[in-house]
Formats: structure tokens, C-alpha cells, sequence
């Protein structure tokens, strides 16, 4: 096993390497000021960020409660495609007791 693994060092040290590695090391040092950079982004549009969710929840909430006022106000038609909760069949088919 030894003598295989000696071979084999011996043919992987005649090899050439595949490509150079010339100017690796500042392309990652680059790779890491550029994730450093956009972390810094990301943390200077929090407060931005946070203030267009509260402002969007509140504007769903007023729209949300003034369309349910709206609704209760109004008097309830029975037409075709009306909702009437107490003639639906489950209703009708009770039995009373």
C-alpha cells in the first residue's frame, strides 16, 4: 500500500499545474471587501426597510377597518348573488329540538 501511495505522489509531483494561481489571493481579499461593503448597505436600509412595512400594515389595517365599517353600515340586499348566512340549506334542514 505504502509503495501505491509513493507511486502515486511521485506521478501527482510531475504533473503541471491547471492554472496559475497568480492574483488568487487578492481576488478573494477583493470577494470579502465586496460582501463587507454590501453587508454595510444592507445594514444602512434597515431602518428604511422598517418604516415601509409599518407604513404599508398601517395603511392595510385603516383600509381594512374602513371597508369593514362600510359594510356594516349598509343595509343588506337579497338578490342573486347575495350572502344570507341564516337561509342557507344547512340552516333550513335543521331539526329543531
Amino acid at each position: 500500500m505504502a509503495n501505491d501511495l509513493d507511486h502515486m505522489l511521485a506521478r501527482l509531483a510531475q504533473l503541471t499545474p491547471a492554472a496559475s494561481l497568480d492574483g488568487f489571493e487578492e481576488g478573494v481579499l477583493a470577494g470579502l471587501a465586496r460582501r463587507r461593503e454590501e453587508a454595510r448597505a444592507s445594514r444602512a436600509l434597515t431602518p428604511i426597510r422598517a418604516a415601509s412595512v409599518g407604513m404599508a400594515l398601517a395603511l392595510g389595517v385603516t383600509a381594512g377597518g374602513m371597508a369593514a365599517a362600510t359594510t356594516l353600515s349598509e343595509p343588506h340586499r337579497f338578490d342573486t348573488f347575495s350572502t344570507g348566512a341564516h337561509l342557507a340549506p344547512s340552516t333550513l334542514l335543521e331539526g329543531r329540538g
